[in-house]
């Protein structure tokens, strides 16, 4: 196969005009999900005591799951918003179904990751682009978590390159958003996650160039 190719300049070109399209409601979104999972971990970490007892333990688990729900709800909803699909705020919350797909396949995805940055860190970050797209996969084909994480593997070939210098795009907009006085992710991670679904629907079609033409 010949080596596959991302346009960045394009790829973010669309989701901007998308962002743009449905800005009030991608804002009012980001909003909540950042009032409901980003601030109550970093309240917590802020209060919690130097010795965990388990009660913190449980705590600390507690808001890690509601944060991976809630992230899941966002992703689904970018990922309808950059075909203009009709969304709403349930959308965040109605995920019950694939969420334990979900939870499973980022625990392994992060054991994984963390594996290949203590070994060797070059293995970490190849993992961690090729294994990158299985929200995706479990958001719209409800498949288990081994699936979603091998296919994303499977359709991610040819495009490691590509795709790592795409997440330093990724990883530099919202560090960005963050030194904004933490306001800049608001409208950083809506783009950077409509982007990456973006990327998602043309490894469907096994596109060599990506965005395809219908994202363009």
């Amino acid at each position: 196969m010949q080596n596959r190719t991302i346009d960045i300049l394009q790829l973010y070109k669309y989701s901007f005009s998308q962002f743009k399209k449905y800005a009030s409601f991608v804002i009012g979104i980001m909003i909540t999900y950042y009032v409901l999972a980003v601030i109550p971990q970093i309240y917590f970490a802020l209060r919690a005591p130097e010795e965990p007892t388990s009660q913190t333990q449980f705590i600390s688990f507690t808001l890690t799951l509601i944060q991976l729900y809630l992230s899941l709800g966002f992703i689904k909803i970018m990922l309808l918003l950059v075909d203009d699909q009709y969304v709403s705020v349930a959308d965040l919350f109605n995920n019950i179904r694939p969420f334990l797909s979900y939870f499973v396949a980022s625990f392994l995805y992060g054991i994984a990751t963390l594996a290949g940055l203590f070994l060797l860190v070059v293995p970490g970050i190849y993992i961690a682009v090729r294994l990158q797209f299985y929200s995706y996969y479990i958001i719209e084909h409800d498949d288990s978590s081994i699936v979603a994480l091998r296919k994303s593997f499977d359709s991610t070939q040819n495009l490691t390159l590509d795709l790592f210098l795409f997440g330093i795009t990724v990883l530099a907009a919202n560090v960005l958003g963050i030194l904004l006085f933490g306001l800049g992710i608001v409208f950083t991670y809506p783009l950077t996650t409509m982007a990456t679904a973006v990327i998602y629907r043309g490894l469907l079609h096994n596109a060599q160039h990506l965005p395809t033409e219908t994202y363009r």
